[in-house]
């Protein structure tokens, strides 16, 4: 976490020098010390996030490639005068088991055009969509498989 504070005190400056890079040293350890002490972060929290790095960026690929599917699955009801049966939907899974989980399912859904999260309680989801057939297998989609297997680590 301390390197990518410091990227990001780069990218925002637009250059380096021994002035920026010092200073941004100085920022980022106090930030990044913040980070330790008061919400609860560490050494071990980024080295558990960069073993599952590999896992997570093969969920944000899937997201990407199911992003530009709904895209054309919504062009019918751009282009047409096609009326949408749009539906409310509950759904819960026992899949994805941790809070972190739920809430990138969650977030995945709502990101995929067509379809958002209203609510997520006690792991149940309550999910509106712009046609009834893009609420079908949501306990079951690609995004709980990834992240089933992203909490296996």
């Amino acid at each position: 976490m301390f390197v990518l504070f410091f990227a990001v005190w780069v990218l925002l400056n637009g250059k380096l020098n021994w002035e920026v890079a010092l200073f941004g040293l100085v920022i980022t350890a106090a930030l990044y010390f913040f980070c330790c002490r008061f919400l609860r972060y560490g050494i071990k929290r980024d080295l558990e996030t960069i073993r599952r790095l590999p896992r997570l960026i093969v969920l944000f690929a899937v997201l990407v490639r199911e992003i530009v599917k709904a895209c054309f699955a919504l062009l019918p009801f751009i282009y047409t005068k096609k009326e949408p049966d749009s539906v409310v939907t509950r759904f819960t899974t026992d899949r994805v088991k941790t809070e972190a989980g739920r809430v990138l399912l969650a977030n995945c859904i709502t990101m995929t055009p067509g379809t958002i999260t209203g609510s997520l309680k006690d792991g149940e989801y309550l999910v509106h969509c712009l046609d009834r057939s893009m609420g079908l297998g949501l306990d079951s989609s690609c995004f709980v498989e990834k992240l089933e297997k992203w909490e296996e680590m």
